[in-house]
């Protein structure tokens, strides 16, 4: 199957269902009211997070059924996800309870198979490994990469259309890597997810009528984080893990610098 199939599916979904997610952000008083160092003059509705999510999810399941057990993972833990971050989104959460459903969500996500197992050695030239196991590694690795992406899409989320931009570029390389790998359960899925959030992206280029939330972006960094490890893991070549990180790579500069301007002044340095 092509994986524009599954791309244009969620893209349509996603057009169709951010204007009646953005009508019940509003019936429910889920709005992002502006303060001073706001990029918006007037009340915005959330609700963008909702439609992404169950675009991509709807069309998933459409196309992957049954799901493979990495996929069941990321259902369950997006879901919570999805609960936790639209309390965010409504009445605001300290750092920790936040930090400890993103950490949760990810020991969920490898407890069914999204593992950091073994990355590409750099110095194979030096050191004759290909590859550097992680071994006891694995599981801390895997939840703080996991963990920091979500972040990383999260503190993004701060222009209009920036963060859906970027997780639509992400998405689409990830794809066609995975497809070009013979990956296709993997292409399918973020071909989706790019489908999704192309569809949101309509409907939040400035000036945007609906906001995704943290739903919205902790969904997109858990999915693009997991499925880009799924990929790397599957994959015999290199360029699966790189590609995925260039493709991340304003999003993973601009938290690194976030955490350390934060560690200097003095801040938690989780968002």
């Amino acid at each position: 199957m092509s994986i524009l199939i599954p791309l244009a599916v969620a893209l349509v979904l996603a057009l169709i269902l951010t204007p009646v997610a953005r009508r019940l952000a509003v019936k429910f008083d889920l709005m992002d009211r502006p303060v001073a160092r706001s990029s918006h003059t007037a009340p915005t509705p959330f609700g963008g997070g909702h439609a992404i999510f169950v675009a991509f999810w709807g069309t998933t399941l459409l196309f992957s059924w049954p799901l493979e057990q990495p996929l069941i993972g990321l259902l369950i833990g997006s879901s919570i996800l999805l609960v936790v971050s639209t309390i965010d989104d409504r009445v605001g959460l300290p750092p920790i309870p936040r930090l400890g459903a993103q950490l949760l969500v990810a020991l969920i996500a490898y407890i069914y198979g999204v593992r950091v197992e073994e990355i590409t050695n750099p110095f194979v030239s030096f050191w004759g490994e290909e590859y550097i196991r992680m071994g006891l590694l694995e599981l801390p690795v895997t939840v703080l990469w996991i963990a920091f992406v979500i972040n990383a899409l999260n503190w993004l989320d701060g222009l209009d259309g920036l963060a859906g931009g970027i997780s639509s570029i992400a998405a689409l390389t990830l794809a066609l890597v995975a497809a070009s790998a013979g990956q296709m359960d993997v292409a399918l899925a973020v071909a989706a997810l790019a489908g999704a959030a192309i569809g949101f992206l309509r409907y939040n280029f400035p000036p945007a009528s609906i906001f995704m939330g943290d739903a919205g972006a902790m969904f997109l960094g858990l999915m693009l984080a997991s499925l880009s490890v799924v990929g790397a893991v599957k994959g015999p070549a290199a360029v699966v893990l790189v590609v995925p990180l260039l493709a991340l790579g304003l999003p993973i500069y601009d938290s690194a610098s976030t955490i350390l301007t934060r560690l200097m002044q003095g801040r938690p340095p989780h968002y």
